[in-house]
């Protein structure tokens, strides 16, 4: 589906054009064939770069063809309750700005519905605005993720099985989330050097800041996957520990119960045995076997294995 959108300084909000014009925010979601081929004859965009943008596997990267910027991004997005990134692409032509996802980029709703000041003539503010945006949402959800890690710390003792499948859920987007902030902030790096996009000192100011915000979830992500990887470390150390003591007690009480059946045993054999015409004998007998476990017990205790 393709969008048009247009405001400028003259308009009190953002609207939806039925036709490309000049200073227009060219939207593409979910686009069929036909419509990557009628955006890129209309918008001169190179075809093969469009598909690109609908490829959910495609990395961070910035390009420049025929004086058209092309800013590959990815943004959080959530398929099936699992929390991962998209695929978005940021074209900035000499006319227009074009944005093309497979996936619906939820964090341009602020604009779309007029909840945010935005204006479509400025290109370069408008692409820089994005950009923001999306950092915004890495923000957002590095922090809801920092909860949860810290959650599971504090219940480190009383950590499940389905918690340690969320620890490894959310660490497995932290390793997506920091392999498309990386590449992201190498772009932001080209972008700042003003030789594919005319930059003002207030754009530049932007720029920077948006470079810094990038590092800083960068850092997030990082710090928060080291301590998901300390928490499933401990976790393992605690569960074999465990696991060693179960083991412990069960050997001892193996041991234990092992010593009545071996004299048992022995004073059940049909061969003349010590005080077999004893009346006392089976009393002797068991008090000497359950001597014999105390001692064992105690022995074992004393070694911090009961």
């Amino acid at each position: 589906m393709i969008t048009y959108y247009f405001r400028s300084v003259k308009e009190e909000t953002l609207q939806v054009c039925k036709e490309l014009r000049p200073g227009t925010w060219v939207h593409i979601e979910d686009p069929s064939n036909e419509e990557l081929d009628t955006a890129a004859k209309e918008l001169g965009l190179e075809r093969d770069l469009l598909q690109d943008a609908v490829d959910q596997y495609e990395v961070p990267r910035f390009e420049s063809e025929e004086g058209v910027t092309y800013f590959f991004t990815r943004f959080p997005h959530r398929n099936n309750e699992e929390l991962g990134t998209a695929t978005l692409l940021i074209a900035v032509t000499p006319t227009a700005v074009v944005t093309v996802a497979q996936q619906h980029p939820s964090f341009i709703n602020r604009y779309i519905d007029n909840k945010a000041a935005l204006f479509t003539t400025q290109r370069t503010k408008l692409f820089l605005l994005l950009v923001e945006a999306i950092n915004q949402r890495y923000r957002a959800n590095l922090i809801s993720i920092r909860r949860e890690v810290q959650k599971s710390k504090v219940n480190l003792r009383q950590i499940r099985n389905r918690d340690i499948v969320r620890l490894v859920t959310l660490e497995s987007t932290l390793n997506e989330f920091i392999s498309a902030l990386v590449p992201t902030s190498y772009a932001i790096r080209t972008i700042l050097s003003g030789t594919h996009l005319q930059l003002y000192e207030e754009d530049r100011d932007m720029v920077e800041d948006i470079q810094l915000e990038n590092q800083q979830q960068v850092e997030a992500a990082t710090t928060n996957l080291k301590t998901i990887q300390n928490i499933r470390s401990a976790y393992t150390a605690i569960v074999t520990n465990n696991l060693n003591s179960v083991i412990k007690l069960l050997t001892s009480l193996t041991i234990i119960l092992t010593i009545p059946t071996i004299i048992g045993s022995l004073f059940g054999m049909n061969v003349p045995v010590p005080f077999a015409d004893s009346p006392h004998a089976f009393f002797g007998i068991a008090l000497g076997a359950a001597a014999a476990m105390a001692i064992a017990a105690l022995v074992f205790t004393r070694r911090d294995w009961m």
